[in-house]
């Protein structure tokens, strides 16, 4: 198996990338942002908030992108702002500057206009690059590992191939000493009984089923009609799944057989190493889940889908894999492993194994597909699970 390698951050933490990122702080600035990453090539983040919002969207919006910049596989942000957004650019320049090694901060207005700020950003960011490129990769402790594990697009073979290799995966990374983080929530109603006897013990278990119990109240409080109305989606009925239970049962597969240690609140940190389920209620696309990961400092994503999907992150890997042969064929430019040859025959621990080793292949610098698709997405969940971690 490859070594972990990583890039040591100034608190101490290891990154697998060495990346230099383009944040907009407010959706004026965010034209701005794109063209000074797009001429130097590096992931730009940027969003439709900042300004004049309610004090909790805002303090999530803050913590979105403070998470970002803080993200161990950062080593440089450059904050691009217009000059009067709502956004507290300087404290947010101090919370991401705490863990990252460089920040340096933009504003429209005081630069002379849109053409001037754009050049003198381009300068700025190929200045951090430089000073990146000097950065080797060091030996990184696989105690400090997070791996998000992910599905969506899923069809029959994600349960029986799919998420069942990522669950083996799971389990050896957890006996590395490393973290893994699941969060799906929505998709864990008709299942999360059998997520609290995963627990390590009975307070995590109830609060699992606490968290489930809130999710299916306030969907009807919102809608009128329950969860299982429109979950499975049409596409997973069209791919073979027919109710939500069944699509539950595939997607704790995910967990393997590791007790979960807790459950955390989007922008919290695992406290120590193991399988952790982090409460993100936000409805929408699998990029909310994976900015949820991000947010809890994962280093990198195991996305699993029947169907197909090319979604990335801006700050992390995401390795893709499907249990679905003919797809892996079809869509070889998405996918990065082939979970489907356990429907072939193929031994389930083996291919977890060997599932291990190719993200070990990527966390060393070997590029996924997202990334090499330029597929950098990174979306803020705004949902209603319990008040934020703090930044």
């Amino acid at each position: 198996m490859t070594t972990l390698t990583g890039f040591r951050r100034k608190d101490g933490t290891f990154g697998v990338r060495n990346e230099v990122l383009v944040l907009s702080t407010v959706h004026c600035a965010n034209a701005a942002a794109q063209q000074i990453a797009a001429s130097e090539q590096v992931p730009c983040i940027t969003h439709e908030h900042g300004c004049t919002e309610a004090e909790t969207i805002a303090a999530r919006t803050t913590l979105g992108l403070a998470r970002a910049g803080q993200s161990p596989n950062v080593f440089g942000v450059l904050l691009v702002g217009l000059g009067c957004e709502q956004i507290d650019v300087q404290a947010l320049k101090e919370q991401i500057g705490a863990h990252t090694d460089e920040v340096q901060t933009l504003c429209i207005q005081t630069c002379g206009g849109m053409p001037q700020a754009v050049e003198e950003g381009k300068a700025i960011v190929r200045r951090m690059k430089q000073a990146a490129e000097k950065q080797s990769r060091e030996p990184m402790p696989t105690k400090q590992l997070i791996v998000g594990v992910q599905c969506g697009g899923s069809d029959w073979t994600t349960a029986l191939a799919g998420n069942a290799v990522i669950g083996e995966m799971t389990d050896r990374i957890v006996e590395m000493g490393g973290s893994v983080l699941m969060g799906e929530v929505y998709g864990f109603p008709g299942s999360e009984h059998i997520v609290a006897e995963h627990a390590v013990n009975r307070q995590v278990g109830a609060e699992i089923m606490q968290m489930i119990r809130e999710l299916r109240a306030d969907f009807i409080e919102k809608t009128g009609y329950p969860i299982e109305r429109v979950n499975p989606t049409p596409g997973n009925k069209a791919g073979g799944i027919t109710t939500l239970v069944e699509k539950s049962m595939g997607n704790v597969k995910k967990m393997g057989s590791a007790p979960i240690q807790g459950v955390l609140k989007v922008g919290q940190r695992p406290p120590h190493p193991g399988l952790w389920i982090v409460d993100n209620r936000n409805e929408g696309p699998d990029s909310f889940n994976i900015t949820a990961f991000a947010m809890a400092s994962a280093h990198a994503v195991v996305f699993s889908s029947g169907r197909g999907t090319p979604v990335g992150n801006a700050v992390m890997p995401v390795l893709k894999l499907t249990g679905n042969p003919e797809r892996y064929n079809l869509l070889q430019s998405i996918f990065d492993f082939n979970a489907g040859v356990v429907l072939k025959g193929a031994e389930l621990g083996q291919t977890g194994q060997a599932l291990v080793d190719c993200l070990m292949q990527k966390l060393s610098g070997e590029m996924t597909k997202a990334e090499c698709n330029g597929n950098y997405e990174y979306s803020i969940p705004y949902g209603s699970e319990p008040e934020d971690a703090p930044v």
